[in-house]
C-alpha cells in the first residue's frame, strides 16, 4: 500500500489541492482521497504518476524506503516489469504457488500479473519488493541500480 503520509507531505510542499493531484492522476477526487488516506491501494499507472509528479521515487511512496531520490526514468517499461516478475522469482527457486501463498494472493493472480504487470496494484509490487529485498524501481526499470532494501 502506498504511504498516505508521505502523499500528503507532498501534496503540501508543492502547494496542491487534492483535487489538483486526483487532476494529473486523472481519477476522480474521492479516489484521491481512498489513496492519501491509505485506504484504497493505488494502480501502478497512477503510483507513476505520482512518482513522476513529486519527483519521488516509487520506494518512497511505497513507504518501503525512506530515499526520496527520484530515479530518473518517467516511465515504467511494462516488458522490463513483466521480465523482472518472473525472473526474479525463478532465480530464488520460488513457484508461483509459494509466492502466492507468501504475498497473500491467489496462484491466477501471480501468472496473471507475470503476463500482464500493468495490472498490478502498488501493494502488490510492495509485497514482492519486500519478499525479495529489492527496490521497485528497479523491478519497473525506472532505475537499472540493483538497489536492494
Amino acid at each position: 500500500m502506498q504511504n498516505g503520509d508521505l502523499i500528503f507531505e507532498m501534496r503540501l510542499k508543492y502547494g496542491m489541492t487534492q483535487r489538483e493531484v486526483a487532476h494529473h492522476l486523472r481519477i476522480a477526487l474521492t479516489v484521491y482521497k481512498l489513496y492519501e488516506s491509505g485506504i484504497r491501494p493505488m494502480k501502478i499507472d497512477e503510483l507513476n504518476r505520482m512518482s513522476n509528479l513529486f519527483h519521488i521515487s516509487l520506494n518512497a511512496l511505497l513507504g518501503i524506503s525512506e530515499n526520496l531520490d527520484f530515479c530518473g526514468n518517467e516511465e515504467i517499461d511494462y516488458k522490463y516489469l513483466k521480465f523482472s516478475l518472473r525472473y526474479i522469482r525463478r532465480i530464488n527457486r520460488i513457484s508461483q504457488k509459494e509466492l502466492a501463498k507468501e504475498l497473500k494472493v491467489s496462484v491466477p493472480t501471480v501468472a496473471k500479473l507475470e503476463k500482464h504487470p500493468e495490472d498490478a496494484t502498488a501493494s502488490y509490487l510492495k509485497a514482492f519488493a519486500e519478499y525479495f529485498d529489492i527496490s521497485v524501481d528497479y523491478i519497473c526499470g525506472k532505475t537499472m541500480k540493483k538497489e536492494v532494501l
